[in-house]
């Protein structure tokens, strides 16, 4: 008996958000694109009690980038992300979290599928 297989899908997740009457359309990142912005996020420290470097991120640059790299529609720039309002920023934010660090959304069994799974009892 051969094992099933099931392909990956190419998929990412994409939300709209409407704050204020204006809808942001975003799209998850792949993981390459998350690991650049790590990298741009995080910087070199002196740990003072061992005397090595460590590598901080610093999480709200991180967030930022992330929200720019996500934005599909409108397209937002450092300079655009800089002048909306902070609670608009804020639910961009939260957003982008929820995409990235949420679950993973579940989906639902079909009915024939759920059929075939029901345990057997002693009967």
């Amino acid at each position: 008996m051969t094992p099933r297989v099931t392909s990956l899908t190419p998929d990412f997740l994409e939300e709209e958000v409407t704050v204020r009457g204006l809808t942001f359309r975003l799209r998850e990142l792949s993981i390459g694109d998350y690991d650049e912005l790590v990298k741009k996020a995080s910087k070199p420290v002196t740990n003072l009690a061992t005397g090595q470097e460590d590598e901080i991120i610093d999480n709200s640059l991180l967030l930022k980038l992330m929200v720019l790299r996500c934005s599909v529609e409108p397209k937002l720039t450092p300079e655009s992300l800089a002048n909306l309002p902070m609670r608009v920023v804020l639910k961009l934010n939260q957003t982008v979290n929820k995409m990235h660090y949420g679950d993973e959304p579940e989906t639902e069994k079909k009915a024939d599928d759920a059929a075939e799974e029901t345990p057997k009892g002693n009967a």
